[in-house]
């Protein structure tokens, strides 16, 4: 793409706009800045770099600690610490099924719609039955 974009520039250029592209498109902030540092001469050098710390960065992840991992043994696996699962997804449907009863009864108590030309509540000014008066109109001159 930088040959095509700059035909005529030395080939020392396009190397340096190539490395410099290439840390630009770089996902991971930290490996690029350190393609960046390393000031690379080839495009095929800062490639080699950058997936040498990807390869560092996978690796290390792999090792960290589990810090606590609970087990619960029981006649049926479906039991935990609390009691059933089963009994514990019920009670957890039915809270939410609370909170969204106390929503609707909140939804519920909105003002009835008024028309601003007529005043009828059940309407919008838009679907209005009534011609506008020229009071209404405003400014239509």
């Amino acid at each position: 793409m930088v040959n095509l974009t700059y035909p005529t520039a030395p080939a020392e250029i396009i190397e340096q706009l190539s490395v410099s592209s290439f840390a630009d498109g770089l996902r991971d902030p930290e490996i690029s800045q350190l393609v960046r540092l390393t000031k690379h001469k080839t495009i095929s050098e800062a490639l080699a770099q950058a997936l040498e710390i990807e390869a560092a960065k996978q690796a290390s992840r792999g090792s960290s600690k589990i810090r606590q991992v609970k087990t619960y043994h029981g006649k049926d696996r479906m039991e935990t610490a609390n009691g059933n699962l089963a009994d514990i997804i019920i009670e957890v449907v039915e809270k939410y099924k609370k909170g969204q009863d106390s929503e609707n009864s909140t939804m519920n108590r909105r003002r009835p719609i008024r028309c601003w030309t007529c005043g009828v509540e059940g309407h919008m000014k838009s679907r209005c039955p009534q011609p506008p008066t020229e009071q209404n109109q405003g400014n239509a001159n």
